[in-house]
């Protein structure tokens, strides 16, 4: 799985800026291998998002084999000032059979709303909603989460220690409650539920909410003087699994909801600090993670194991991924560009 660097790359696409945010689509309806959107992460305001269409392609090799991959062409890109911290397609992806609009959210400055044509290829914002607390400072987000079982609702989470759960049926703030002792840094509603929350943060802990019992959240792993932890991913099929990392570290810590305290699986075959972790969005067991040490790992994780099921190794470090809809590729941003890799 190992790339080829003096040859041409399949799969790939090159922006002209440093990429960070990425997003593969992932309506199981959809026609062919899909699109995936991408932000640009770069200190000034000329900061760009862009759609990716992917399309199956033949490929002959020098043995004279034929294999199948894909080509990654941009089709549209839109102006975003800051970078995007994290960006989404939306989860329901009604229109994603290329007839009518699709619906993209990136976090930054804002939450901010897109809407991408497939028939104009034009992609525009729609709105845009500020995380103001009781002053007038908009205190920038550090990720954002849509809900796959209702698609009007995204959590957001910041800077100023709040998450905040918005309803996009009316555009305003539904829920915002302040979630940690300092800066919120990722928040993921659980599998198949509209009410649950895990988030991470700058406090080194991860808590569990449920917005029907606000009263008290659930902190279900925070060693001692622990580091911050920087980003955490549910499990698209088991509610009560997450995983998470902690700041210029090489360790993915496995945690099970219903055992707090301590990871039920620890993965430390990483040998660079860890960038990235989410789990297949239809397996279980699956969980890929990416890290400075330029490879995305794929572990099958169990409840009292784990094994590396794949290894892929890019040419610098590897800052972020994400998965297609059938678990099958797995989008690789490093540097200035975003690799398709296929697991199967």
């Amino acid at each position: 799985m190992n790339n080829n660097p003096t040859s041409r790359r399949s799969a790939y696409y090159e922006a002209k800026l440093p990429l960070f945010a990425v997003d593969w689509s992932k309506s199981l309806s959809q026609r062919g291998p899909g699109r995936i959107a991408v932000g640009t992460s770069s200190d000034d305001y000329g900061n760009r998002i862009q759609i990716l269409q992917a399309a199956f392609l033949t490929e002959q090799q020098p043995n004279g084999q034929h294999t199948s991959s894909l080509d990654l062409h941009k089709v549209a890109d839109a102006s975003h000032a800051y970078p995007c911290t994290r960006l989404l397609w939306d989860p329901a992806g009604k229109n994603i059979s290329g007839t009518g609009p699709e619906l993209l959210a990136t976090a930054g400055d804002f939450l901010r709303l897109w809407e991408y044509s497939p028939d104009t290829l034009s992609l525009r914002q729609i709105s845009l909603l500020a995380n103001k607390t009781k002053s007038d400072y908009t205190a920038p987000l550090t990720s954002l989460d849509w809900n796959s079982t209702d698609n009007s609702l995204i959590i957001t989470s910041s800077i100023d220690t709040t998450c905040t759960i918005w309803d996009l049926t009316t555009s305003m703030a539904k829920t915002q409650l302040i979630a940690h002792d300092k800066e919120v840094f990722d928040a993921r509603f659980t599998a198949g539920n509209v009410d649950v929350f895990a988030s991470v943060g700058a406090d080194g802990s991860v808590r569990v909410f449920d917005l029907r019992s606000l009263e008290h959240s659930t902190i279900i792993y925070e060693p001692p003087s622990p580091p911050p932890l920087l980003r955490i991913s549910t499990n698209s099929r088991d509610p009560n699994l997450l995983a998470t990392f902690a700041h210029e570290s090489n360790i993915v810590h496995v945690l099970d909801i219903r055992s707090p305290g301590a990871p039920v699986v620890e993965l430390e075959a990483h040998s660079g600090n860890v960038n990235a972790v989410e789990w297949a969005p239809n397996q279980s067991n699956l969980l890929a993670t990416a890290s400075d040490d330029c490879q995305v790992l794929v572990w099958d994780v169990t409840s009292n194991r784990s094994d590396i099921a794949l290894a892929y190794t890019e040419n610098s470090e590897v800052n972020n991924i994400s998965w297609n809809s059938k678990g099958d590729w797995i989008a690789a941003v490093s540097g200035r560009g975003v690799q398709a890799v296929r697991l199967h």
